[in-house]
């Protein structure tokens, strides 16, 4: 077992204990004639895809893939044109000659894969911008729901993880004071 899946089950397995320990502190709450905690799911993924906004994002990131791509196909094609050339001429060159065209080759190849390395990077920090900049239009929109209807925790659906909880369920600062306490 790898250790990114050990985690993943432990983050899952947490997540199944707070929502069964959700569920079990509702039943009390209910019978005590307080409002029980209202628990939600929601599909990040699904969001993003069905969206319009996500539909958009989507489009204009395979846009920017096919013309990062199309670069990089006319850039190979010259080199490979170079390269043929290079062959075709080898027995005409003196060494010298032969030996310059080569090493200016290998630099060209070289810059080539820098290149393609730089336009992939480009790629993914693009992608990573524009999920971030989706995630937190839908954070905005998931809290403004939440408050509205009285949603206590918001669950992810994929992955384990609250997207959303009632500040006053939050008891990190109590927690924090009696770990100060034991602790010294």
């Amino acid at each position: 077992m790898t250790r990114r899946s050990g985690i993943t089950d432990f983050f899952a397995r947490c997540s199944v204990v707070c929502l069964s320990t959700g569920l079990i502190l509702t039943v009390p709450l209910a019978a005590s004639g307080r409002e029980p905690l209202k628990i939600g799911i929601l599909d990040f993924r699904e969001v993003a895809i069905g969206s319009k906004a996500g539909k958009a994002t989507k489009a204009r990131l395979e846009k920017l893939a096919e013309k990062l791509t199309k670069e990089m196909k006319a850039e190979e094609a010259k080199l490979l044109a170079r390269r043929k050339d290079l062959e075709a001429a080898t027995s005409r060159l003196t060494p010298a000659e032969r030996q310059h065209r080569a090493a200016t080759l290998e630099r060209d190849e070289a810059n080539f894969q820098r290149l393609l390395e730089d336009k992939t990077e480009e790629l993914k920090n693009a992608e990573t911008e524009s999920i971030q900049k989706l995630a937190s239009q839908i954070d905005l929109i998931l809290k403004a729901y939440a408050t509205e209807k009285g949603f206590s925790v918001i669950l992810e659906a994929r992955r384990p993880g609250v997207l959303y909880f009632d500040k006053n369920l939050d008891l990190s600062a109590e927690i924090i004071k009696r770990f100060n306490l034991t602790s010294k």
